[in-house]
């Protein structure tokens, strides 16, 4: 099958290669034999081995070629591999018989649609209001902004610098909205801008956890880092006494049952 690769975790590929074959490379030589005898040619063939020789009349000629081994040839050889031993599954939907059937550390291949979380998605709109407005300020004179607006921009600005910035929060969704997936990305990896992102894909993750009916998860709580700093009693019992959550407009919730997964490769 042929994939056009718009994520790839480098390093879990690497790593899968080297199980399955007990090394990894990135280049391997491909020698293309082919054998003459008094001017005609006897056969034309490939091999990893180089020689070269001469059998009687028979004269044997090589030619090496160097091949690199990228993120595609490496993600084909592993989804063969699970194929080969009854280790994947494909969904284009899951319901509550699927559900039950899958485990924590199953491999799956999926048909979903992502989208960013909704703090990244609000961070990414502000970023993109400020560089309108930057743009058009010269033609326009006064200022397109005003000072709250431009202290907004600024706080969001500040929140998504001092969060991980090589990491993006990621909702997986089947067709139907049911049993979501959420996984986080590293932007590093991105084959192609965040805009091209957000589409029908094929995605390979490994199931992490699972989300029961009831429970939930918050993807992007920006208080997050606070809640965990070492303070002392009564410094917990006033935070305790606060909502630390995210504010409603970029609060992003998502109820069980639901999936959390490592992606390993996105693709169409």
């Amino acid at each position: 099958m042929l994939r056009k690769i718009l994520y790839a975790d480098t390093e879990a590929l690497d790593n899968y290669i080297s199980i399955i074959d007990g090394y990894i490379f990135d280049e391997q030589e491909i020698v293309q034999s082919s054998t003459t005898n008094k001017g005609g040619k006897l056969g034309v063939g490939f091999s990893k081995v180089n020689a070269e020789g001469n059998l009687g009349n028979q004269k044997e000629e090589k030619i090496s070629l160097n091949a690199r081994v990228n993120d595609a040839s490496k993600l084909d050889k592993i989804i063969k591999y699970l194929k080969e031993n009854d280790e994947l599954k494909y969904y284009e939907n899951i319901d509550e018989e699927i559900w039950n059937d899958i485990y924590r550390d199953d491999f799956i291949e999926v048909l979903v649609t992502p989208r960013f979380s909704k703090f990244e998605e609000v961070t990414n709109a502000m970023n993109s209001i400020k560089q309108l407005c930057e743009a058009v300020q010269p033609f326009l004179g006064d200022n397109v902004i005003d000072d709250a607006g431009k202290e907004v921009i600024n706080g969001f600005e500040r929140l998504s610098e001092s969060r991980n910035s090589n990491s993006l929060s990621c909702v997986f969704n089947f067709a139907d909205k049911k049993y979501p997936l959420i996984g986080t990305i590293d932007k590093t990896y991105l084959k192609t801008s965040k805009d091209n992102f957000v589409s029908q894909v094929y995605m390979l993750c490994k199931i992490q956890k699972k989300i029961d009916k009831g429970n939930s998860i918050c993807l992007d709580e920006i208080f997050e880092d606070v809640k965990s700093i070492a303070i002392n009693r009564e410094q917990r019992r006033k935070m305790a006494k606060k909502d630390m959550s995210n504010p409603k407009e970029i609060k992003d919730k998502i109820m069980g049952p639901a999936f959390v997964v490592i992606p390993i490769a996105i693709y169409q």
